[in-house]
Order: structure tokens, then C-alpha cells, then sequence
């Protein structure tokens, strides 16, 4: 007769962290939608209200070159450059992916996880909650212009392309033109790649997820939207922000085993 600690962990077991998720209720999807549309409203308010900073944006933006410079960071001008020169049709492939494939990847990156992988996908949701609360905070404090708006030689690929779907990543009246740090573009792709990582099981399937925020760094310094140290700082606030979940995740995992040798 199976004792009741084994009992336990077989039920545990069937709702195992990574691959469980509770049945989807319409009130359920509701509450996700109104807290993202709450934090994406609060987010970009935020970016809005700052928008107009005056040369501190350009003076701010001088400061991470110097500071590239120094460590060797300043790759953004060359690798634009390479792209124009060698691979123009790959920049108007970018321009989409910078406009369209962040969305859809990030999107796309959510409702999977709501769907078959719920505890995941609260791992992924609070991580851009917290991430984007942290950024909220730099983005009014050090307030920086994005590479294709300064002098340094990068231009803005949106203007040299020849589609709709390509332009319409300026929409201006709504967006922070001078919001280049963090770079969340960056930070809440990687944080998409490594939780559906995390959740998905097939070797070639982790392979390809986690290449879309290598993708996503390529994009946002070819077409001129973000620095190198932008791609960094928003990759590190976005894992920084996951490891609360990550250690939460642990505790769960060791808990049957624990119980079995009581």
C-alpha cells in the first residue's frame, strides 16, 4: 500500500513545475489583459512624460560612447555599416522584425506559455513587470538619444526603407524618441527565449528559441535604435528581474524529494 508521502508526490508529480497549467477561464485571460494593459500604460506614460529633455538626451548619449569607447564596446557604427554595404536586403528584413517581430515573438512568447506552461508564464510576466518598473525609473533619470539621432555616422534604416510595415516603427506622436536605455527590445526577448527554454523539451526547440534575442541585439543596433550597453543593461535588469521566480522554481522542484525521505 503506497504511503501518503508518495501518494503526495505522485499528485505533485502530474502538476509539475514547467509543464503544468490550469484550465483557462475567460475571467482568468481578462485579469492578465488588465494588469499588462495597467503595466504597458504605466510604462509608456511614463517614457511620454520624459520624452522632451532637451540636449541632455544627446549630452547623456555622448557619455555611454565615451564610456563604449573605453571598454570596446562601440560596435554600433561598423556593424551598421557591414549590413549596408554587404547585406542591404537583411536591413529591410531587421526594420520588420524591429517593428512587427518583437511584437509577435513577444506576444506569441505569452500566450503559449498561458496556455500549456502557466507557472512559466508567471516566471516570464512578473520578470517584465519588475524589469519594466526598474526601467521606468532610468528612463527619467538618464534620459538618452538613440544611435540615429546623434552624430556619431549611424542613420535610421526606417528612413532608407520602402514599406508601410517598415515605416510605421516611427509612429512619433506616441512613442519616447529618447528612451534608448535599457533597451527592452533586447531585455524581454531574452527573457522570452530562456523561459520558453525552460518549458519546452526538444533540444532543436531550446536551440531556436534562444537564438530570437540574438536576433533581436543584431536588429536593434543595425537599424540605429540602441547601443551595445543598451542591449546589456536591458538583458541584465530582465534576468536580474526573473531570479525571484527562478529561486521560487527551485524550492518547488526540491519539495517532493524532501517529502519522500520523511
Amino acid at each position: 500500500m503506497m504511503d501518503w508521502s508518495q501518494r503526495l508526490l505522485d499528485r505533485r508529480g502530474s502538476r509539475s513545475v514547467g509543464t503544468g497549467s490550469r484550465g483557462i477561464t475567460a475571467r482568468g485571460v481578462l485579469g492578465e489583459l488588465l494588469l499588462f494593459g495597467f503595466a504597458l500604460g504605466a510604462y509608456y506614460g511614463v517614457r511620454l512624460l520624459v520624452r522632451d529633455s532637451g540636449s541632455e538626451t544627446l549630452e547623456n548619449a555622448a557619455a555611454l560612447l565615451r564610456f563604449e569607447s573605453v571598454v570596446n564596446l562601440d560596435w554600433e557604427v561598423p556593424l551598421q555599416r557591414a549590413f549596408l554595404d554587404h547585406l542591404h536586403p537583411i536591413v529591410h528584413l531587421l526594420n520588420f522584425v524591429y517593428a512587427w517581430g518583437y511584437w509577435l515573438a513577444l506576444f506569441g512568447s505569452l500566450g503559449y506559455l498561458y496556455v500549456r506552461h502557466r507557472d512559466v508564464y508567471s516566471g516570464l510576466r512578473n520578470a517584465m513587470i519588475i524589469s519594466g518598473l526598474i526601467g521606468l525609473f532610468i528612463f527619467a533619470s538618464f534620459p538618452v538619444a538613440p544611435p540615429r539621432l546623434t552624430t556619431m555616422g549611424v542613420i535610421d534604416t526606417v528612413q532608407i526603407g520602402d514599406s508601410a510595415l517598415e515605416k510605421v516603427v516611427r509612429p512619433s506622436g506616441l512613442t519616447n524618441q529618447n528612451a534608448a536605455m535599457p533597451s527592452f527590445h533586447f531585455g524581454w526577448i531574452l527573457l522570452c527565449g530562456v523561459c520558453l527554454s525552460l518549458a519546452l523539451k526538444r533540444r532543436i526547440s531550446k536551440t531556436l528559441v534562444l537564438a530570437l534575442p540574438l536576433v533581436m541585439g543584431l536588429t536593434i543596433m543595425v537599424t540605429g535604435n540602441h547601443y551595445t550597453v543598451d542591449a546589456i543593461v536591458g538583458g541584465a535588469l530582465a534576468l536580474f528581474a526573473l531570479i525571484p521566480w527562478i529561486l521560487q522554481r527551485r524550492r518547488t522542484e526540491k519539495q517532493p524529494y524532501e517529502l519522500q525521505r520523511v
